[in-house]
């Protein structure tokens, strides 16, 4: 919620419990005062559900907006607000610098230009009057802005992360249950030092079951000192920054969740599977997943696997149960919380505070694994890159890509995306162009096979036999997919195959007319849940991807041999 306060320059912005969230004073910008209003008015307007991440990248292009009017003196009042102007404004986009003395990249031009043609857009729907001139924005004012692939974590680094993340949460557990059982017993604890137990007891009381800050606690320095400082004794009371980001980047790795929605995970994010008793569901939020209806990120996990997930997220609620009673009513359902050593409060982790923990976890890491390959060179163990968590998401989504022998729909259906061009540019890079230069090829092979009527393998295999497969295509080799030797695993599910050919005549698409219907007819009969996890992948690729394939004047003919098809199975 947006309100106002007593100058019309000055815009709040209110969380669920009427907190102040954020305040953004526009009049500070030094643009002319009708200007401001006009502007002021749009960000209140358009920015009122958006994220405060958002919402501080929407005040900050403002300012660079201000120091174009500034620097060009290209605005006096609103009417200076034009279509000239804009062109004025890209012009001096181009000419700015960083730090390094090199222009500003294409994608930080199109964002800072975005935000000032949304808020105009605004003002076009909401207060046309405002605006004396027609204001009109280039479309795609810098083409070809895509940014480079960003580097990609092989397979074994992303399981050295995961290695060291666990050695850290075992570690993190193992004190948070000693300092249950100190606070348990006023007594002694079997196997605990009796100075660390009247420690742990002293700050408990001290901070309500929280960590105080160093001068609100009177104990004496030498003990803290000896047990590795307050930051190390407050993790026997509760999730602290030294163990934050393992459990971070073990949940990031599984989920191949964005980083900031993760970061936000709520307390009650788990759920138990429709299907599997041993599964369980975790959803969280992303403001992005959609733009009328936002869909949730969704995952399943077994619960036998020891570090699975649902495991660390249970940990995390009990470790961070005390922070959560004295964080704000805002932060309060989260799971990743924090006291801050400089504002003294608990709330969400940062990114800012998240990524420097990273750098650190990162160095601890390496420092154990330099210590384990002096002691056992013979089971050497990789040290961890440089990594940033803007890393993961991608790094995952390309190992299941690879792992699919090239299945694009499967790395889709791990990041959950819309379109299938936005999952492509997440797995780009040296080792999805392998992939499909190597699928490109075989199927370009089993196509000229299939045309000249001849097999590209011996006969004396049975991959080179022929077989029917679902929807009336044929598959050239069952044998020579991606386990060589063994069935395709895609077999029963051939929509998925990268080799899949179907020719356009009206006999296939007779079969798939009769699939569609099948699928349709299964939909309003059967469990939705079961019917949207099995069978609408299916569902969507015929009539949405294969289907409008086919050109018109082959329908009638089609729905005359769909009648004396077979009927197909029954879906259950």
């Amino acid at each position: 919620m947006a309100t106002r306060e007593t100058s019309d320059t000055i815009v709040l912005f209110r969380n669920a419990w009427g907190e102040v969230d954020k305040r953004f004073d526009l009049g500070r910008l030094g643009l002319p005062s009708d200007v401001t209003a006009l502007l002021a008015e749009a960000f209140r307007g358009h920015c009122v559900g958006l994220t405060a991440e958002t919402q501080r990248h929407f005040y900050g292009s403002l300012r660079v907006f201000a120091s174009f009017a500034q620097e060009e003196n290209a605005i006096a009042d609103v009417a200076d607000v034009t279509s000239r102007m804009v062109g004025r404004y890209r012009a001096w986009l181009d000419r700015q610098t960083g730090s390094d003395g090199k222009g500003w990249s294409a994608s930080s031009k199109a964002n800072t230009l975005a935000v000032l043609r949304q808020l105009i857009d605004w003002t076009k729907r909401h207060a046309p009057e405002r605006l004396p001139n027609r204001i009109d924005f280039p479309y795609n004012p810098w083409p070809n802005r895509s940014p480079a692939p960003r580097p990609k974590l092989g397979e074994g680094v992303l399981k050295s992360i995961l290695q060291a993340a666990y050695e850290e949460i075992d570690e993190a557990w193992a004190r948070f249950q000693t300092g249950c059982r100190i606070l348990e017993t006023p007594g002694s604890v079997k196997g605990v030092d009796p100075e660390l137990c009247r420690m742990v007891r002293s700050i408990a009381r001290a901070g309500d079951g929280v960590m105080p800050a160093g001068h609100e606690v009177k104990i004496r320095r030498s003990p803290v000192t000896r047990m590795g400082g307050l930051r190390v004794v407050g993790s026997y009371l509760h999730l602290t920054m030294e163990y934050l980001p393992a459990f971070f980047l073990a949940i990031a790795i599984q989920t191949a969740g964005n980083p900031d929605p993760l970061r936000r995970l709520r307390r009650d994010c788990q759920s138990p599977h429709p299907l599997d008793e041993h599964r369980v569901m975790i959803d969280w939020g992303k403001p992005r997943a959609g733009v009328k209806v936002k869909r949730a990120q969704r995952r399943s996990f077994d619960r036998r696997r020891p570090y699975a997930a649902p495991h660390l997220v249970d940990r995390l609620i009990a470790m961070t149960a005390p922070l959560a009673l004295q964080a704000r009513a805002s932060d309060r359902d989260l799971l990743f919380l924090t006291k801050s050593e400089k504002k003294k409060t608990v709330a969400v982790v940062s990114m800012s505070t998240l990524g420097n923990g990273i750098k650190r976890f990162i160095a601890r890491a390496n420092e154990r694994i330099a210590i384990w390959n002096r002691a056992a060179p013979e089971r050497w163990r990789e040290p961890l890159p440089d990594f940033a968590m803007a890393f993961l998401r991608g790094s995952a989504a390309t190992q299941v890509y690879t792992a699919s022998q090239g299945d694009l729909i499967a790395a889709q259906a791990l990041l959950n995306h819309a379109r299938i061009d936005t999952t492509e540019r997440y797995v780009r890079g040296p080792e999805a162009a392998r992939i499909q230069t190597e699928t490109i090829a075989r199927a370009q092979a089993l196509m000229i096979g299939w045309v000249m009527g001849e097999n590209t393998v011996s006969q004396a295999s049975p991959a080179a036999m022929p077989a029917s497969v679902p929807f009336g295509h044929d598959c050239l080799n069952l044998l020579g997919g991606d386990r060589p030797g063994r069935p395709c695993s895609r077999l029963g599910a051939c929509l998925r195959c990268p080799g899949l050919v179907i020719p356009l005549d009206a006999e296939h698409l007779a079969r798939i007319l009769q699939a569609i219907a099948a699928l349709e007819e299964a939909r309003t009969r059967i469990d939705p849940t079961r019917w949207a996890l099995i069978y609408a992948d299916s569902h969507r690729i015929l009539t949405g991807e294969i289907y409008p394939d086919f050109p018109g004047e082959l329908h009638d003919a089609a729905r005359t041999i769909m009648a004396g098809l077979p009927t197909l199975p029954v879906l259950e």
